[in-house]
């Protein structure tokens, strides 16, 4: 209140949330007026926790159906952890988007840490090609019997 005039708010919340809000002030010093305080301005007036640059002009929206008993148990976990939806499901998402940026990029420097591995060689084709008599007489018998179907692929 910008007088500085003071009013009082009285609930009741489940015992375990109020341990759990206990346990909170004592760790980070404060009050249960400040914590309260703090908690309903965040929830009145919102502030976007997002990275620096963005802008609600370039974001989009991700909208999924979920059974019932699912969205119950996320509810709960929100609630335990004292989080939006929102803050669960852009987490969820940078987590699994670095997981699989991180694996890709070990999968490339093993690709190009490995010595035995070759790029395609076409010398090295030619050469097993040479050295297998087998191949060539197969090539042939494939060719003759497109051939007498009417195909030829030959050059």
């Amino acid at each position: 209140m910008p007088n500085g005039e003071k009013k009082g708010i009285t609930v009741r919340i489940d015992a375990d949330l109020h341990a759990e809000v206990s346990q909170y002030l004592r760790d980070h010093s404060m009050t249960m007026a400040e914590f309260v305080s703090l908690a309903l301005d965040d929830e009145l007036h919102p502030k976007n926790q997002m990275k620096e640059g963005n802008t609600m002009a370039n974001t989009r929206t991700i909208a999924v159906q979920v059974p019932e008993d699912l969205f119950q148990r996320i509810k709960d976990y929100l609630q335990r952890n004292n989080m939006t939806q929102r803050q669960f499901l852009i987490g969820l998402i940078e987590d699994e988007l670095e997981r699989d940026q991180t694996e890709r990029e070990s999968q490339n420097e093993a690709v190009s840490d490995d010595p035995d591995q070759d790029e395609d060689d076409p010398e090295q084709d030619e050469d097993a090609a040479l050295d297998d008599p087998e191949a060539d007489s197969d090539e042939d018998e494939d060719e003759s019997e497109d051939e007498a179907q009417g195909f030829s692929m030959g050059m």
